[in-house]
């Protein structure tokens, strides 16, 4: 199933979207959602190896020829994804329309849902709206246009360019905000992920709330550039690419790419997977990159150097690289309201 819309509906839609102050109606959430879901179970194999089932795997291979452009936790910031799509390249353009061209390849690192430190106010406020079963929900529903619109732009960009943009599963998509399956619940300010649960089954129903649960579920956990790896976390130790392949098997390995805090993982899972990967795949792996923990920094360097956190929520961080330079942090990475255009 093709997404109907053509080029210029899409940059409608997205800049519609971004702009929404509440969420879409169910029918419109729905349609998006059986198109990216399409889109994810039948991609290119070649690409996105399939499982012994049959199913896409864990493992993404991206194309070593094309730039690169990473996004860290996006945290439902709906301004921060359209800033990126509509910036200008160097060499003229924007990336919504290189994507169009198959001129670059985005990969988003997860975590989509749950608004940040910017939002805390108004998680307390939404968690007065929960206790009463959402009698009043105007904050909530701040909340959930934000986190549902952001994911509604993610699905029209999957199913609009399937081999050229990517989102990896982090540890907040978990919409049922169950423990399993390679997640665990959620909870920082307040009780987001079940507040989050809560406000979707009421408001959109237990259907979608389950039809959503396995769009995340037939997410990938791991991508491979020419010199790069990246997953959501710092991996917990090292997994073969077989198992990555393999991971619905594999609850340990979900966790261990989605969940890892600093100084959990294994002291030599990183160079082990770049080492290892790279006599495998006959490439020089140099650095992997995550997100997950949050940094104050533009980046923060952990694993003797070799693995790159981006993850600051205060900032709009990016990491584009053509791919064929060697990866240096302070060239590749940056603050995108820093720059005039894209360094491509």
């Amino acid at each position: 199933m093709m997404n109907p819309l053509n080029y210029d509906q899409l940059l409608s839609e997205l800049i519609r979207i971004e702009k929404a102050q509440s969420p879409d109606p169910l029918e419109s959430l729905s349609e998006n959602l059986s198109l990216a879901v399409t889109s994810l179970n039948s991609q290119n194999p070649l690409i996105r190896p399939q499982d012994s089932l049959g199913r896409g795997g864990g493992l993404i291979f991206l194309n070593t020829e094309l730039p690169l452009l990473i996004l860290p936790d996006l945290h439902a910031r709906k301004d921060f994804l359209l800033k990126v799509l509509l910036s200008e390249m160097m060499s003229g353009g924007t990336v919504l329309e290189w994507l169009r061209d198959k001129r670059i390849q985005i990969l988003c690192v997860g975590d989509g849902f749950h608004a940040e430190k910017r939002a805390h106010k108004r998680w307390v406020k939404s968690l007065d709206e929960y206790k009463t079963n959402y009698r009043r929900h105007k904050n909530m529903d701040k909340e959930m246009a934000e986190s549902l619109g952001l994911m509604q732009m993610i699905m029209l960009l999957q199913s609009f360019f399937p081999d050229h943009f990517f989102f990896l599963k982090g540890n907040h998509e978990n919409i049922l905000n169950e423990e399993g399956r390679g997640n665990h619940p959620f909870g920082k300010f307040v009780y987001e992920g079940e507040m989050v649960k809560s406000w979707t089954e009421k408001f959109l129903g237990k259907s979608f709330l389950y039809a959503y649960s396995e769009y995340e579920h037939s997410l990938p956990f791991m991508a491979l550039a020419n010199n790069l790896i990246i997953s959501h976390a710092e991996p917990r130790e090292y997994y073969s690419p077989e198992e990555i392949i393999e991971i619905h098997e594999y609850e340990n390995i979900k966790l261990g790419l989605t969940w890892t805090a600093n100084n959990q993982a294994d002291e030599d899972s990183v160079s082990s997977i770049l080492d290892d990967y790279s006599r495998r795949f006959n490439r020089d792996f140099t650095h992997y990159i995550g997100g997950h923990r949050t940094i104050n920094t533009l980046y923060n360097l952990r694993a003797s150097g070799r693995f790159v956190q981006i993850h600051n929520p205060m900032i709009r961080v990016v990491l584009i690289t053509d791919q064929q330079e060697r990866f240096n942090p302070d060239k590749n990475i940056s603050d995108l309201d820093t720059l005039r255009s894209l360094p491509l």
